[in-house]
């Protein structure tokens, strides 16, 4: 059976990168490709971990919206500058929030899982996928 594009195997996930890339900036000052290997270190991504340019694009778009500002910080080595990224005041709320909508979520997902265990096999037959 081809479930395709279908929620149900978890390929819209990847819409929990932008409160993971807070997650690790609320830590502390972070570069693209710092953050690349701190997501590329969690598992739960179906289709791999967000590449560098979808790392910058969440990062810009969080920028537009006031939740991580960014810097240039001079390489240590002889390479170039880094663009570095802070999370802000109204970025710690935001991750606040996201806080407490993935608790309420995982409240509801813990309940639609209990509901669907008490169907018998015929209800929910097993599938290979």
């Amino acid at each position: 059976m081809d479930f395709g594009d279908c929620p149900c195997t978890g390929k819209t996930l990847t819409k929990l990168v932008k409160p993971l890339v807070m997650t690790f900036l609320a830590k502390g000052q972070l570069h693209g490709y710092a953050l690349q290997r701190l997501l590329e270190s969690q598992g739960g991504f179906v289709q791999g971990p967000p590449d560098l340019s979808g790392i910058y694009r969440s990062l810009k778009e969080m920028e537009s919206q006031g939740y991580v500002e960014s810097s240039w910080i001079a390489n240590e080595s002889s390479g170039p500058p880094k663009k570095c990224f802070t999370l802000t005041e109204s970025g710690r709320a935001c991750l606040a929030m996201w806080k407490k909508t993935l608790i309420n979520y995982r409240a509801q997902i813990d309940e639609i899982i209990g509901n669907m265990e008490e169907l018998s096999a015929e209800e929910l037959p097993i599938i290979d996928v």
